[in-house]
């Protein structure tokens, strides 16, 4: 195991025990899921994630946010906004996109998701390893993971927990190879902020 690999993993399990000891036992994990605009706790867990995504790779590498790749491929922003649009649409415990406040939340939401699990995180493993779908499989079961530590999540019986392990796995792998192969992190950025609207409360 590289160093850097190490290190991303002690961070990811910083992060979970927190997000889970925060959001849990300590109760702001309501607030947190209700998208309540005061909720110190929801800025303030996605912030330990863009600061540790963003200065880990600095203080180690020397890499700069530069690197994660910010251009806009013509068919991959479409392929984002179709495939994040489609999801949207059946996408239950989104953002209200009626609700102009609540969208500054989503934007900052899914960025700092898509920075530390993908920009960090996927690269990280990617780099230490052999082949595509290895890192692949492995950065989304841990963001999956990740997820079980929300309050809708954590309040769902087992098969919910289950169901709610494989969406997002699957939400991690999608994410994760739309990044690779476009090289740019707008694609998967972008395709998440779609994906995370509900977009039917609009008809």
């Amino acid at each position: 195991m590289t160093k850097d690999l190490r290190i991303a993993l002690i961070t990811y399990t910083l992060l979970l025990v927190l997000s889970f000891l925060f959001s849990i036992p300590l109760g702001f994990g309501k607030a947190e899921s209700s998208r309540e605009l005061t909720s110190l706790w929801y800025y303030g867990r996605r912030g330990f994630m863009v600061l540790a995504a963003l200065a880990i790779p600095w203080f180690t590498r020397r890499t700069s946010p530069a690197a994660l790749g910010w251009g806009l491929p013509g068919k991959w922003i479409l392929f984002a906004l179709c495939v994040g649009v489609t999801m949207g649409l059946v996408n239950k415990g989104g953002f209200d996109p009626r609700r102009l406040e609540l969208l500054p939340l989503a934007i900052f939401h899914t960025f700092s998701m898509e920075l530390f699990f993908r920009g960090y995180l996927f690269n990280t493993l990617n780099r230490s390893m052999d082949g595509l779908w290895k890192p692949l499989i492995i950065s989304s079961l841990l963001y999956a993971l990740f997820y079980q530590t929300t309050w809708t999540a954590w309040v769902q019986p087992l098969p919910g927990k289950i169901v709610f392990l494989f969406i997002f796995t699957f939400l991690g792998i999608l994410f994760a190879y739309s990044y690779k192969k476009s090289g740019s992190f707008m694609v998967n950025w972008i395709m998440h902020i779609c994906a995370g609207l509900q977009y039917r409360l609009l008809f």
